[in-house]
Order: structure tokens, then sequence, then C-alpha cells
């Protein structure tokens, strides 16, 4: 399979990941702090800290099962 159809296949997934992660990160934050400025600032944290994990983890699985 070309690389250009792997990815392609892949992206569907990826495009209700973002909106999905940060929704998750907005509740998360709100219900541990209450004063919106640090709920906003930590919520950017968290959701760009979870992209980083999951990029890092969504590369490694795509080198481990490249010649699968």
């Amino acid at each position: 399979m070309s690389i250009p159809l792997l990815f392609a296949n892949q992206v569907n997934a990826v495009v209700y990941l973002i909106p999905l992660l940060a929704v998750i990160s907005l509740v998360y934050n709100s219900t541990r702090y209450e004063i919106p400025q640090v709920i906003i600032q930590r919520s950017i944290r968290f959701f760009f800290t979870a992209i980083i994990i999951m990029g890092v983890l969504m590369t490694l699985l795509a080198v481990l099962s490249w010649n699968l």
C-alpha cells in the first residue's frame, strides 16, 4: 500500500479527534478549577500536550507496522 493511501484512510479519524480532544480538555480542567482564565490556560496546555503525545504514538505505530 502506498504512503498517501495509508494516511488518507487515517485522516477521517484525526478530523474527529481534534474537536473531541478540545472538549475533553475543557471539561476536565473546568472540573478542577473555578477561575475562567486558569481553565482556558490549562486547557490549551493540556490540548497541545495530548496532541503531541498522540502524534508520537501514531508515528511509532506507523513505523512499527511499516512492513506488515
